[in-house]
């Protein structure tokens, strides 16, 4: 198995990543969100599950015109609650995603580097799904198996609706 990024003309329009460590308790949402949207099998949509490290976002993103990002997020506000950011009209917030990253070259730096770049595809948005526990454990939190079943809806219609 190859790990190079397939060619542009191979690739769908869309790609959807979900990203995380399914090790650390609710750092995983973006796996399982990425995971369940896969079964959805969504046409026009390339689904992938990654850990997150930058380098590999930045490649997995290339060639798309609409890169959907999934991840788990710690800002203070009340487990389950899913943070939206379409990143041509607004910066992600650092302090956000980097909390949960075990790697030194995160998401928002993988953003970041995009942009000086121009590596970033025409439109990125990424969702984040407040998390509770982000220690050693297999499994999600309660509130956030439920939050990740309204994500995908919201994906969902999202969708539908840029395709319409």
């Amino acid at each position: 198995m190859s790990n190079k990024a397939p060619s542009p003309r191979s690739l769908a329009p869309i790609i959807i990543i979900g990203i995380g460590n399914e090790f650390r308790g609710d750092d995983g949402a973006g796996l399982v969100a990425a995971e369940l949207l896969k079964a959805e099998n969504i046409a026009g949509v390339e689904i992938k599950q990654e850990s997150g490290e930058g380098a590999i976002l930045m490649e997995c993103w290339q060639g798309y015109h609409t890169a959907i990002i999934l991840d788990a997020a710690r800002s203070g506000a009340n487990p389950g609650t899913i943070h939206r950011y379409e990143i041509q009209q607004q910066p992600l917030p650092r302090s956000l995603f980097n909390s949960c990253s075990s790697h030194a070259f995160s998401l928002v730096e993988a953003i970041e580097m995009g942009k000086l770049l121009n590596k970033l595809p025409r439109r990125l948005i990424v969702y984040g799904i407040e998390g509770k526990f982000f220690g050693m454990r297999l499994g999600l939190s309660p509130e956030i198996q439920e939050a990740i079943h309204n994500l995908i809806r919201q994906i969902k219609n999202e969708l539908s609706s840029s395709v319409s």
